[in-house]
């Protein structure tokens, strides 16, 4: 891999803003167009001004104002070969985008992401959990809010993501063509620096680096609606994303062995009123300005790790 295939830092680019970005840097690696069930007569796969025009209406759209999507999954813990895969909660939320056209198929991606954890049992929104790891210790719980979240997509994807960490690699979708429907995916697989010195941090952090961070996004949308591409200022997708992480920093699982995965449904939405009530009201309680795009860039973006620690101070041992 060469320096312009690295990504560093920053949650994955808030593509489709289905993702409740908990930080990656990403090593991503260039795939050769690929499709598979015969090719679309509107849309050309290998062409990739098409696809960077193709993806950004499917992150959320080109329309003027702030385009939506949401997410909603399970995250587990995955600890060792021999222990079964268990439950820990459920993470829902959604993210806010705004495209600026920048011209040659080049769009400026303003994104604001918010995830909220919640109770399996009940499914309420969670502000202290029970650690069964740590004893049934309790503790407190962050939730996600990440902003920004920038990029430029385009036939290079862009993104800085932290002083001197510039993310900058091609852009290639593989897509399969099934009946009326189009499908494509993104891989990231990662390692990047952690924000959070185990030193001063020995319960929320588990080393010096976060190693093998993936996220894997899967799209789908309407055959029909790619060969009219043109004509569409947003695709409309449904799909899914996975993610193996590390421990969160809330956790305060230090570096213990283990880390944990994510599986989530995602979708693109017409507006905040398609929310569920509990994650819209939770939101305007707590993070309005997360109900809308952001106006203006910024870099470089943030993690979650970094907003935790901005926010909180190390915990002491029970």
């Amino acid at each position: 891999m060469n320096r312009r295939e690295i990504l560093t830092g920053g949650s994955m680019l808030g593509l489709g803003a289905m993702l409740p970005m908990l930080g990656s840097a990403a090593m991503a690696q260039a795939r050769a167009p690929m499709a598979s069930g015969g090719g679309t007569t509107g849309f050309d796969p290998a062409d990739p001004m098409q696809n960077a025009e193709v993806l950004a209406r499917m992150n959320l759209g080109i329309d003027p104002g702030t385009n939506y999507g949401w997410f909603k999954g399970r995250v587990f813990a995955v600890i060792g070969d021999d222990q079964v895969i268990t439950p820990l909660f459920d993470l829902e939320g959604f993210g806010a985008n705004r495209m600026e056209p920048l011209g040659g198929a080049r769009y400026r991606s303003l994104h604001r992401e918010v995830g909220y954890y919640k109770d399996l049992r009940t499914g309420k929104i969670l502000e202290t959990w029970k650690n069964p790891m740590l004893d049934g210790e309790e503790v407190k719980v962050s939730h996600i809010h990440n902003d920004p979240v920038n990029a430029v997509i385009g036939p290079t994807i862009e993104a800085k993501l932290g002083e001197g960490q510039v993310t900058e690699f091609p852009l290639s979708l593989p897509w399969t063509f099934m009946g009326e429907l189009a499908m494509t995916s993104f891989d990231v697989n990662t390692r990047w620096q952690n924000v959070l010195d185990p030193k001063e941090w020995p319960r929320e952090s588990n080393g010096k680096e976060y190693v093998r961070v993936s996220e894997y996004l899967q799209f789908v949308a309407k055959r029909a609606d790619l060969d009219n591409w043109r004509n569409l200022g947003r695709i409309p997708t449904h799909g899914s994303w996975q993610r193996l992480g590390t421990w969160v920093p809330w956790m305060l699982m230090g570096n213990k062995p283990g880390h944990l995965f994510y599986r989530s449904h995602t979708m693109s939405l017409n507006s905040t009123a398609d929310l569920p009530a509990d994650i819209r009201d939770y939101t305007e309680k707590h993070f309005p300005k997360y109900l809308e795009a952001p106006e203006t860039w910024v870099a470089p973006n943030v993690t979650s790790f970094e907003v935790y620690k901005a926010e909180n101070t190390p915990a002491p041992y029970k």
